[in-house]
């Protein structure tokens, strides 16, 4: 069984997984659930949930589900979780416990937030460190798995693919391309209760004539959206199909910085609200030390920086944050990792001729 908070759609590391499953148990029968947040017309959800855990031969999600954490289940189902970032910037789970956007401690205790895992994937050693402290969990529960997204990102042939969809969808991506100009990534995290100034960065490129500004806001996020010649409203595609046609990112704390480092996309750093932030939510990383990009104090400077930055050496950083699914020194491997097969294989699913779950 998969379960997702993914409202929208599979995700592409959920997809990866399904295919892997298929490959490798063909006999088991795959459950998608689509977890919603605690709602009256979420009870009947629930039931199902616990039905599947009940019954399932392995489980894997993609963040807090509460029947998972809440339930005693079987001493050999296997659960797995398959967080939806490569890595982390900002704390979350336990980390951000007591904090102005993080859960109140006692909440957290009482619905044993994060608890059940068999193992948590993680793609290196400082997002393993992380985990440990956010998921409530020993180290020995963080296996060195990878996300089937790396695959992914470094199958040359996929990406590909996903470029070619995009550029069809936006023809004026090449033709900025032709002349000399970049695509770039305006990738903010999300505020809760905040707008983002992405007028500002608009703003600051409006005098750019040959680049393209995609803005990617978070589905729910309600910022103002700024209209442009030059600025487009990404949200027809996902963060990584935009990755196969970047030549620039600008964020803050999201963890995009781990999928951008894959593709070898430079990266920029607008951290606007650094003194709130750290007071509403705080980071897990020392950011001045291990964002490996050059960080900005305006939007102007933003944009200046992603106009003109050249070709990263990201090594040292993946040799720290993705050094599972690179090689030791931070180069990206010869080999695709596998991901998707080494999580299915973590499950330890029963072979059996007969139908399974």
């Amino acid at each position: 069984m998969l379960i997702t908070r993914e409202p929208r759609q599979i995700t592409v590391d959920f997809s990866l997984l399904q295919d892997a499953i298929r490959r490798k148990h063909p006999e088991h029968r795959i459950v998608v659930i689509k977890h919603q947040k605690l709602s009256p017309t979420y009870i009947p959800k629930a039931l199902r949930e616990m039905y599947h855990l009940a019954t399932c031969s392995g489980c894997l999600v993609d963040g807090y589900i509460i029947p998972v954490s809440i339930l005693n289940h079987r001493k050999d189902l296997r659960i797995g979780q398959v967080w939806h970032a490569l890595g982390a910037i900002k704390k979350f789970g336990h980390l951000a416990s007591g904090t102005r956007e993080g859960p109140h401690p006692q909440v957290a205790a009482t619905m044993q937030m994060h608890q059940n895992y068999t193992f948590v994937c993680a793609s290196g050693e400082v997002p393993a460190s992380i985990y440990t402290a956010a998921f409530g969990i020993t180290a020995d529960q963080v296996w060195p798995l990878g996300m089937p997204r790396v695959d992914h990102l470094l199958d040359e042939r996929r990406m590909a693919e996903r470029r070619n969809k995009i550029v069809h969808h936006y023809p004026q991506l090449q033709a900025a391309r032709d002349a000399g100009g970049r695509t770039v990534l305006y990738i903010p995290t999300f505020r809760r209760g905040k707008h983002i100034p992405y007028t500002k960065v608009a703003t600051a490129f409006a005098e750019e004539d040959a680049s393209t500004l995609v803005l990617l806001p978070h589905p729910i996020d309600r910022s103002p959206l700024p209209q442009g010649e030059r600025t487009i409203i990404g949200t027809d595609f996902g963060v990584l199909d935009w990755l196969a046609v970047a030549d620039v990112v600008i964020t803050d704390y999201s963890a995009v910085t781990y999928e951008a480092s894959l593709r070898n996309i430079p990266l920029v750093f607008w951290p606007y609200d650094m003194a709130d932030y750290l007071e509403a939510r705080g980071l897990a990383v020392d950011y001045a030390a291990e964002v490996p990009g050059p960080i900005a104090e305006s939007a102007a400077d933003a944009v200046d920086a992603a106009l003109s930055i050249g070709t990263p050496d990201y090594r040292e950083f993946r040799s720290k944050h993705l050094n599972f699914v690179t090689d030791d020194d931070g180069s990206l491997p010869q080999d695709p990792p596998r991901c998707a097969d080494r999580i299915v294989e973590a499950l330890a699913l029963p072979s059996s001729q007969g139908p399974q779950r």
